[in-house]
């Protein structure tokens, strides 16, 4: 059975599971899915699909770019025209020390054709920003305002304390954009910006809520009431307790946000950095404590999935740690006799009857080589959180042991997935290709029929030169999907030749 999470604060007698697997804080849940072996691959895409283009390159031959994922949206779908949809995405360029092109933080959009045989009909790249830093976490996300113009923001990587915000001048139009406008609203460092709209936020006149990580090195957010034209410091999301200070990455919970565009942004939330793991009462370091939970702001207050309020007032300076979130897997769940270790988030999304969904991903037995990744959706009642697939071993240096392909979920087809995988999503053997003879990460997509206890795999990438890294899809429509990727070599976030490519998908 899928593991069926929800909050019941009166029944603690449901704590204890098969497999020694504690969960608390109020949930109550099933065991969880261990079993794929009903799960299937097939061999094309077109066993799945109605139709599909070739892969297509969007960005420009001579411009490494990459990014993060802890920005959203990082890839946005116009459908003003549906005959000619937009597609608008943004990377950090690389280049060498002596490069003009060094840190570029760069805009790409593109027109999707009907056409499959040559799915874009024109693109351009702009640069937002010159040589800002070579960093990927520097990479743009993006927002399509009520009034049809575009708003792009970015940072740098803690370096400053400036939130970067560009508006195109016209509606529908990629191609021309205002100058930058520099706030310095959250007067503490930067890193990642998550511009939601909510209709209903600022006494129903429309405000842009935007997640970051700022003072404390914690989660907080800004917010605007005039579209993006000025920003304002809101509070502090949540307080990750740093167990102790002397630690270089402690008292840091990872966050990813998503909004249902009216008065809900959700939250996906870690304890910390997957790299840091501590004991039971978080005093000093020990190997439990990196679970993943799920939480909601309404009207200033965040609640956990019941609406049970857990912060009465995300203006003042008091946050709540993650631990008082809704509970969706602990570290050190034991699942087919292997605990899941270190877990981290890769997506969130909102289904299209506005209910929280995405993907997460542990280490098994804390072996950096061997990770999974967990679907997890919420139907308006209870949580499913379900094993989905081998999500492989890590890439880059070491020090990153976190650093999986990552997965994506589109907010128009819940049951559909895209992954990057370094091994076979159903049986974990390791993607050996006969081109490389190296195992790379592969792009799959999977469909699912009863919220991610059983899929149907289908590999996009086949026996890469290079690995395929990183996959987004935007929202669109529940016909048609598109996803892009980062495709080349990647050995740190400073330091990468990839390539943005994608697909467009017609599904059945």
């Amino acid at each position: 059975m899928g593991l069926q999470q929800y909050q019941n604060s009166n029944k603690s007698n449901y704590l204890r599971y098969a497999f020694g697997c504690l969960l608390f804080l109020g949930s109550c849940a099933n065991l969880p899915n261990t079993s794929v072996n009903k799960s299937q691959i097939v061999d094309d895409l077109s066993e799945i699909t109605k139709n599909h283009s070739e892969i297509f390159q969007l960005s420009d031959n001579d411009r490494p770019g990459s990014w993060c994922w802890f920005q959203d949206q990082r890839v946005i779908m116009d459908t003003n025209n549906p005959d000619k949809p937009i597609l608008i995405t943004g990377a950090v360029t690389y280049g060498d020390i002596s490069s003009d092109k060094r840190g570029d933080v760069d805009l790409y959009w593109a027109e999707i054709s009907k056409d499959l045989k040559n799915p874009i009909s024109k693109k351009a790249r702009i640069t937002l920003d010159d040589q800002l830093q070579m960093d990927d976490h520097a990479s743009p996300s993006f927002l399509i305002r009520p009034d049809g113009r575009y708003l792009v923001n970015w940072s740098k990587h803690g370096n400053d304390k400036f939130i970067r915000t560009k508006i195109s001048t016209n509606p529908n139009d990629p191609t021309v954009w205002n100058e930058t406008i520099l706030s310095d609203a959250p007067q503490g460092g930067i890193t990642y910006t998550n511009p939601i709209y909510l209709s209903e936020g600022n006494n129903g006149n429309g405000q842009i809520f935007n997640g970051i990580r700022s003072r404390g090195f914690d989660s907080n957010f800004i917010y605007s009431n005039d579209l993006g034209e000025n920003w304002v410091y809101g509070g502090q999301t949540l307080n990750a307790k740093d167990a102790w200070p002397d630690h270089a990455d402690g008292g840091r919970a990872y966050v990813k946000y998503a909004g249902d565009g009216k008065s809900k942004v959700h939250l996906f939330a870690t304890d910390d950095h997957p790299r840091v793991n501590f004991n039971a009462d978080r005093s000093a370091p020990g190997p439990y404590l990196n679970s993943i939970y799920h939480a909601y702001i309404e009207n200033g207050k965040l609640h956990k999935t019941d609406g049970t309020v857990i912060d009465e007032n995300l203006y003042d300076e008091n946050a709540s740690p993650p631990t008082a979130m809704t509970l969706l897997l602990k570290d050190s769940t034991l699942i087919n006799a292997m605990a899941m270790r270190r877990g981290w988030i890769t997506d969130i999304k909102i289904t299209p009857d506005n209910h929280p969904f995405g993907v997460i991903q542990f280490r098994a037995n804390d072996n950096q080589k061997d990770h999974r990744y967990f679907y997890v959706r919420h139907d308006g009642k209870q949580w499913h959180v379900n094993f989905m697939a081998y999500a492989g071993d890590n890439f880059g240096f070491d020090r990153e042991g976190d650093y999986t392909g990552l997965a994506s979920v589109g907010a128009s087809n819940p049951d559909i997935v895209f992954i990057s995988t370094s091994a076979n999503p159903i049986t974990g053997k390791p993607l050996i290709s006969s081109v490389s003879s190296k195992q790379q990460n592969e792009i799959y997509m999977g469909k699912t029929k009863n919220y991610g206890k059983t899929w149907t795999w289908v590999a996009l990438t086949k026996n890469s030169e290079k690995d395929n890294l990183r996959p987004i899809v935007p929202k669109w429509t529940k016909d048609k999907s598109a996803v892009l990727w980062m495709q080349g070599n990647y050995p740190k976030f400073y330091e990468y030749d990839t390539k943005i490519v994608g697909q467009i998908i017609h599904h059945k």
